[in-house]
């Protein structure tokens, strides 16, 4: 059997969720995120229309577009005008020129016309891998490679437009959510043609990240998904809209090996809506001009968020205490070194 249809035939796969992991989580807008948001000119947003589909789409402008109102809240401008169903989650996915680290912020969202009010109910820094393994930042690497999309398909990923985005793209969004409605969104990235047509679904592989699986767990849950394709340096976006699966196909997860390393997983999205358009938020924010770069010396200490993170996490048990006594930035710094070069793959 290739489906993983339950918890545990998932864990038995990738594991079951690290206890650090999961700490490194904050249900505040502490000054951690505060600076990250201050420095950050874009963000890939998600949540669920009143009508049910699952969305994805780029907010942004200069950096410090995310007005935070107080530690629990936060206020954004989309490009156009959206309707939000407040009963489900919405998830953003916060970026900074030069920084492989990312900022998640999940909670609950209203809207007026364009404006999104967003209630934090948890916020993290992702870890770097999905955007060293693209080359995010590093758009004369963006220009040697050349992207292909592999598979047959039929619908809107028989589309030419559409193939040629997924193609070409090293990085992909995807939101989901939960049972409870909590939404999550999380950062894929691979040099170019990494996706593929598998049985006419659109193939995600897994690669080593931080280890929260909160997209698998949440497509156990419910499938519905919403993907964004960003191609760094390009202002046009794609987002896909469907329902997801997972698989452990061997042939599929051999066809998807980099540097000898097949992933253990992937994600099959049955594609029902495609739009490719132009992102305003990107425009406005260039996110790729050398210019907007963050220097180094302003950019945050991430070891130290994580970690500071971690000892402000309230999970309550001895080993969670333990983590906390333990942990220190010296012993993070070492950690993400050693993760960053070592285990990409």
């Amino acid at each position: 059997m290739t489906a993983i249809r339950t918890v545990a035939e998932l864990e038995q796969v990738v594991g079951s969720r690290p206890l650090g992991a999961l700490m490194k989580s904050v249900r505040t807008l502490d000054e951690h995120c505060v600076r990250l948001l201050a420095l950050s000119p874009f963000a890939v947003v998600g949540f669920a229309a009143a009508d049910g589909r699952a969305r994805a789409t780029i907010a942004g402008g200069a950096p410090g577009f995310a007005r935070v109102l107080d530690p629990t809240h936060l206020r954004i401008e989309l490009d156009e005008a959206a309707t939000v169903d407040p009963s489900v989650g919405c998830a953003l996915l916060f970026f900074i020129p030069g920084l492989g680290e990312t900022l998640r912020v999940n909670g609950r969202a209203t809207i007026e016309g364009a404006t999104l009010t967003v209630t934090v109910e948890e916020a993290f820094a992702h870890c770097a891998k999905a955007l060293l393994r693209s080359s995010f930042w590093s758009l004369q690497e963006q220009s040697t490679q050349a992207g292909a999309l592999e598979g047959e398909a039929s619908g809107v990923l028989a589309e030419p437009h559409v193939r040629e985005k997924l193609g070409r793209t090293p990085f992909v969004a995807l939101v989901s959510w939960d049972a409870q409605g909590r939404a999550d969104a999380s950062p894929k990235g691979d040099p170019p043609s990494f996706l593929r047509i598998w049985d006419g679904k659109l193939a995600v592989p897994d690669r080593p990240g931080n280890r929260r699986t909160d997209t698998f767990h949440n497509v156990l849950e419910q499938p519905r998904v919403a993907l964004l394709a960003l191609a760094p340096g390009d202002d046009w976006i794609l987002e896909v809209s469907g329902v997801a699966s997972l698989t452990v196909e061997p042939s599929l997860l051999a066809s998807m090996a980099v540097q000898g390393k097949t992933p253990k997983i992937a994600l099959l999205l049955e594609a029902q809506d495609a739009d490719l358009r132009r992102s305003q938020a990107l425009a406005k924010a260039v996110p790729w001009d050398p210019a907007r770069s963050v220097p180094r010396e302003e950019l945050p200490d991430m070891a130290g968020v994580f970690v500071d993170h971690v000892k402000q996490n309230d999970r309550r048990g001895v080993a969670a205490s333990a983590i906390r006594a333990l942990l220190s930035k010296g012993m993070m710094r070492r950690a993400l070194a050693h993760d960053y070069e070592k285990n990409r793959y």
